[in-house]
């Protein structure tokens, strides 16, 4: 879609590629960082979806990532942190994607004051605007990453609890093979897929009812998740090994919650069964 129009003084041009803003009072920018200029140019990853309702512009646009650039057409630039945040947790809720993931690819444009705002018009064009994308979603190891959990913590999580072997660059070499090799497997990348996206409905309270804030004693979904996986990767002899990183939870492990942490442990756990098997 290419085209100009006026938002109660905004002045928009939108092309293939990137869209163009100004207006004479000035514009506030807020994504990872808050700026104020004359004119923003946001460049597009890929064709936009707009959609417009009231003085609220979003334009949606999908590439090699996600990107979503919202105009807000009132003097609201005072209130742009609160805006930008309303806006990730729309497209978060209409698209099914991770706040983490969403937060860096969300760009709100208004012009300073204090004046009103429709939250309303600005969830409707989100809404819209997102109806015709089609997105793939993150790879589990970029989730797995935003906890913190890489190959090499998880070869080092690994390592802490080798007994009777030496711990040797070769080791750790075989032990980083073997979880590319599980991660290759579609039914430990669902398990651990259902544990992290679990994980974040509770910590967001997406699911009423459910506080795991303790992991409570009482609780062993999670371990049966783990020893899905840890069998799933080397058959039963894998669940013994599981219980042992379980309790210890060496490394990255330890740094966990309640759902993750049982599955990426049944991960580690029949990744190193299968070193000494």
């Amino acid at each position: 879609m290419n085209g100009k129009l006026n938002l109660n003084g905004t002045e928009i041009v939108i092309e293939s590629d990137l869209v163009r803003v100004s207006a004479e009072s000035g514009l506030i920018t807020a994504s990872k960082t808050i700026s104020t200029a004359s004119k923003v140019t946001h460049e597009l990853p890929g064709p936009p979806e707009v959609s417009r309702v009231g003085n609220v512009l979003s334009v949606f646009s999908a590439g090699d990532f996600l990107d979503v650039l919202v105009v807000c057409g009132e003097r609201c630039g005072d209130r742009i942190p609160e805006i930008l945040q309303l806006a990730v947790r729309e497209v978060t809720s209409a698209l099914g994607l991770l706040a983490e993931i969403l937060e860096s690819r969300v760009t709100v444009v208004s012009m300073p004051g204090d004046e009103g705002f429709s939250a309303s018009d600005l969830k409707k064009s989100l809404r819209l605007s997102s109806q015709n994308m089609l997105l793939e979603g993150p790879r589990v190891e970029e989730l797995l990453e935003l906890h913190g959990v890489t190959a090499e913590a998880m070869v080092e999580a690994g390592m802490e609890l080798v007994v009777g072997a030496e711990v040797t660059d070769e080791l750790r070499e075989r032990l980083r093979s073997e979880i590319n090799r599980a991660l290759g497997d579609l039914n430990v990348r669902v398990l651990l897929a259902a544990a992290l996206h679990i994980e974040d409905d509770i910590r967001r309270r997406r699911l009423l009812g459910v506080d795991l804030t303790d992991d409570p004693a009482y609780l062993y979904s999670d371990e049966v998740m783990g020893m899905a996986v840890a069998n799933q990767v080397a058959g039963t002899k894998a669940i013994f090994n599981f219980k042992r990183y379980d309790e210890e939870k060496p490394g990255v492990i330890g740094d966990l919650g309640p759902m993750v942490d049982d599955a990426v442990a049944g991960l580690i756990a029949g990744c190193m069964s299968r070193l000494f098997e």
